[in-house]
């Protein structure tokens, strides 16, 4: 038996595993839960450039798309 009153404490947040809650879209990297992402239509995108890929865009100067 432990006596001492610092033995035992609060369970450790960090201890749970994380949880899975999806894939992206694109890169199909795993998104956890609390992670910032896009949504779009119900799809998950990691990231601005994931979904750019998807619709098709990209980055250009202005006047300079030649």
């Amino acid at each position: 038996m432990n006596l001492d009153r610092f033995a035992y404490g609060r369970p450790d947040p960090q201890d749970v595993p994380e949880k899975k809650v999806g894939y992206c879209n694109t890169c199909q990297s795993a998104i956890m839960q609390g992670d910032e992402v896009i949504e779009l239509d119900g799809d998950m995108y990691c990231d601005s450039v994931c979904l750019m890929r998807k619709l098709g865009a990209r980055y250009v100067g202005a006047g300079m798309e030649g």
